[in-house]
Order: structure tokens, then sequence, then C-alpha cells
């Protein structure tokens, strides 16, 4: 990029950002807090609010702050471990709840909602909040340009998040905002409802659409919609986020989650349970392909002492998602490698230990807020990764078995 272009991307980003609107009335949403930026910004917005979105009601309610329980963590660097459990640990903030919106003549672009008004573009903040900017563009230069307009029969529900991609965040951060139908279906029976999505890669696309008819019973159509593409909607329905970027997961709308996805499993559930008896399946080992990155180095040694005490390998990958719900409700203890793979663990029963596998290093903190939000018991065991040329964040790691070992003690296994 040269200096003209960079001086026309950073005066476009000014645009944006002098230009942002809240989804709704700051009193609405962030009466308790959970404000995804600072307080000068929230103080900025208050007087900005879309002129055109109406709530139509509430999907979730906001969560309060809470101190999650010390993780227990192993291996690694204790200057590492130090410093993680002390992100871990940190006291999270209010979340705000979750809003069931209807906006009309709103645009998307950039996997961000707008509005345009005289020649400048309205970017609803809620779509495009701060830390998620790295991958979410939000409308570029051209934004004045529609490539399409949608105008499908009936109501159109966009569901979409910064991490839609990844189907660990889809997981957790977008499939539970499907309750939002039943708001949208008491208020217009009988009218036809399109979900869409916007497309990312065919094998997490089949994923997603797999997910929502095993939680909706097949009763919506859904649409992919080009992520290259700007497109414009006379009337839009959409809801505000149901989590905090890094910092909270809604413990409301994962009950909701696991609850659909467990009654729309019963009866695997129950045939499963019969092998149960027999002592197998109850101790899930996560896999993870290695070809996905982030592999296990010493994979044998791990799987080798995980056998020995009644463990089974198990790739969600390589499973149907009502499979996934079935097995992970089922477990009485889930070691696996982190990935999204393990995002299925908010389908664990509360109490349940949970052990990640995690390279040095690794930072995020989602599997901890989803242990926290479901009840669950955290671990992780930290090893180092394998020099290679691949992005660090995908290098496969080692796991020494002996904090291994200690990780699974403290979890009640010998």
């Amino acid at each position: 990029m040269n200096d003209t272009q960079a001086d026309e991307a950073a005066a476009h980003a000014r645009l944006i950002e002098d230009n942002l609107v809240l989804t709704c009335e700051a009193g609405r949403l962030y009466r308790d807090g959970g404000f995804a930026g600072d307080a000068a910004l929230l103080d900025r917005l208050r007087e900005r609010v879309s002129p055109l979105t109406e709530v139509v009601g509430a999907v979730f309610p906001g969560f309060p702050a809470h101190d999650p329980e010390p993780p227990r963590l192993f291996g690694g660097s204790a200057t590492f471990r130090e410093k993680q459990g002390a992100a871990l640990a940190a006291p999270r903030p209010p979340g705000p709840p979750t809003l069931l919106c209807e906006t009309r003549d709103v645009r998307l672009a950039g996997n961000a909602l707008f509005h345009v008004a005289d020649g400048r573009p309205q970017v609803l903040f809620e779509t495009y909040r701060p830390q998620e900017r790295h991958v979410v563009p939000g409308p570029g230069p051209g934004f004045l340009h529609v490539d399409e307009t949608i105008a499908e029969a009936g109501l159109v529900f966009l569901l979409n998040s910064a991490g839609s991609f990844n189907y660990g965040h889809w997981l957790i951060d977008d499939l539970p905002r499907l309750h939002a139908l039943a708001l949208l279906r008491k208020r217009h029976p009988r009218v036809p409802i399109t979900v869409a999505l916007v497309s990312y890669f065919p094998h997490i696309d089949a994923a997603r659409r797999r997910s929502i008819q095993l939680l909706l019973r097949d009763r919506v159509s859904i649409r992919f919609l080009d992520r290259d593409k700007i497109y414009r909607f006379a009337r839009l329905h959409h809801a505000t986020p149901c989590s905090l970027p890094s910092t909270g997961k809604s413990p409301h709308a994962l009950r909701y989650l696991t609850g659909q996805m467990r009654a729309r499993t019963r009866l695997p559930r129950g045939l499963f349970a019969l092998r149960m008896f027999t002592g197998r399946g109850r101790r899930l080992f996560v896999d993870r392909h290695p070809g996905r990155g982030r592999g296990l180095a010493n994979r044998d040694a791990v799987l080798g002492l995980l056998r020995g005490l009644g463990f089974e390998a198990f790739d969600p990958e390589l499973t149907s998602v009502r499979q996934q719900v079935v097995r992970f409700s089922a477990a009485e203890i889930v070691v696996g490698i982190a990935g999204a793979g393990m995002t299925n663990t908010v389908f664990c029963r509360p109490g349940t230990p949970v052990i990640h596998l995690v390279p040095e290093g690794w930072e995020d903190r989602f599997y901890g807020e989803i242990a926290t939000a479901c009840g669950q018991d955290y671990a992780a065991v930290f090893g180092p990764r394998i020099v290679s040329d691949a992005p660090e964040y995908l290098r496969d790691f080692a796991i020494d078995p002996e904090p291994l070992q200690e990780a699974l003690a403290a979890a009640g296994l010998r």
C-alpha cells in the first residue's frame, strides 16, 4: 500500500467511525453495562441511534458480572501458567441483553449492517464492535453500490457475527440467537421465514445448515449470501450479540442451546445410554485431524495414556452434529486438543471435568468462558510448540504425559 492508498484507507476508517450508530437506545441495551467499548465512545453514541430500527423484543436477558473459579493449569512454564491463570480468573463484566430488531432500508457489507444517510454510511455498532474489526471489515469505499436487493417472500432473519466462519464461534455466538424466531413467529404467525447466512467455506456452511435444521426441525428456509457482495434489504430482522468479545458468554443463551439440542436428540441419546452400561463411551478424547494444523506431535503417547484409563478418541469433524450432541452429553470427562471441536463441551452436563490440551502461548479465553457459563470444571495442560513454517497459532505442539497425569488425577482419575 502506497502513501496515497494509506491516506484514503485512513479517511474511510474515520468516515465509518464518525458515523457509527447504536442499534437501539443505550439505556435499553447497556443499562446494566456490557458495552464493547470505552465510556467515552458510549457517551458519544448515546445520541446516535439507528432511526430505522425497532426493537421487537428480548431474546435473552442480560447476565451479571461474575468472578470465574480459578482454573487448574498444568505443564508449560510457571510464568505462562501464572499469566494465563490470572486472565482466566479475572472478574468479568456484565453482558447486555440480546434483542430482536427489525430494521428497514438496511445494507450488509463486510459482515456489518449499515444505512446510508446524506451519502454517508451509518454502521450499526453492534455488528461492528472494535475488538472484532480485524475479521469484520465493514462497508468499503464503494458502499453506495448495491449488488443485490433481497426480496424474499415473508421475513428475512440475518444470523451473523465476527466468528461465523469458525464452527466453534458459530455454535456459541450465533446458533442460540435463533431463539429469536419464536418471537417472530408469535408476531407474524404463518408467515414464512428465511434465515440468511454469510457464506464462507463449503464444509463450514454445510455444518451450519445441519445445525440449524437440527435445532429448528427444518422449519425455515436457509439462504447463503456472498460475503464479497453488498446487499440491500427493505426489511430485515436481526438479533444483537449474545456474548461479549473474549470476556463473557450468555449462560441464558447456552442453556437454551443445550436444552433444545438435547431435546432434539432424546432418542439417539437414549440408545447410546444402553451402550454405556458396558462402561464405554463415557470418557472422551477429542481428537483433531492433523491436516487442520495445531496437531499433537506426540499423539500416540498421549492417546496410549488416555486409552489405558478408558478414553475413546472422537473427532467431531468426522461425525454429524446430532452425534456430537449425543457423545458430549453423555461424557463424564472430556480431554481434547484446543480447537473448534472442543466447543461441543457446551453439551456436557454441569460439573463435567474438561481438560484442554493447549500450545503454550495460546491466550484465548474462549473455552474458559464456555466452562464458566455452563458450570463446568475447566483445566488446561500446556505444551511447547514445534518450530515450523506454519503460522504460530497452527503449529503442532507436544504434551508431557506427566502434567497430563496430574490434571487427570486432579479430576479424579488415576
